[in-house]
């Protein structure tokens, strides 16, 4: 029994220390692999998509909250579309991130050229500093020209963060949890008497 605390322990520990010292985007990834709900796909474009828009925390934290259409505050985003369909990873994309209302194209924030992902990940930092509407344009070349393959909408505003994800909790949270129980037990296996010494 006090093997298996043990182990559970170091396994806690181990978590929590890489959590810790992963890059954010290592963590980001990590994070993403949990966050293929189905509220998050997309499939109303040439090829289908999940996307996901995780605020970027306070110091060096790893982002815990994702969202999809909906981002309740304005501020720094680490924005993730993972290309579901494997052909759609041999094709050169374009990635433009713009506000929408602001002319014909709306008003661009971010613009990737074309290339191809392979590994079928698309992550980037992106700023949104106003409320409003916002679309990510995934674009690929047709005819001799760029155009929108898949639209993304993403709204801005409205509120529903941090304290307000009906009771949900994060990657960061979980790994907190396990750590915190595992030390704690490990600890407490060490206080007790062994059955020898009695």
């Amino acid at each position: 029994m006090e093997k298996t605390v043990e182990w559970v322990a170091r396994l806690a520990c181990a978590t929590l220390i890489a959590m810790t010292a992963l890059p954010t985007h290592a963590q980001l990834m990590l994070a993403h692999e949990g966050h293929h709900s189905g509220d998050c796909a997309i499939k109303t474009g040439a090829f289908p998509v999940a996307f996901s828009a995780y605020e970027k925390p306070k110091g060096q934290l790893p982002p815990t909250h994702a969202f999809c259409d909906h981002v309740p505050e304005p501020g720094e985003l680490h924005l993730t579309v993972d290309l579901t369909d494997p052909d759609s990873r041999e094709i050169p994309i374009a990635v433009r991130l713009v506000m929408e209302g602001h002319g014909e194209g709306g008003h661009e924030i971010v613009s990737l050229p074309a290339k191809a992902y392979p590994s079928g990940s698309i992550t980037f930092g992106a700023n949104l500093e106003d409320l409003g509407q916002y679309a990510l344009l995934l674009e690929t070349e047709k005819d001799g020209k760029m155009t929108t393959a898949v639209r993304i909408p993403i709204h801005v505003g409205g509120g529903g963060g941090h304290g307000s994800h009906g009771g949900g909790i994060g990657a960061t949270e979980i790994a907190l949890l396990v750590g915190v129980a595992g030390i704690g037990a490990f600890l407490w296996s060490r206080r007790r008497p062994s059955a020898k010494a009695s």
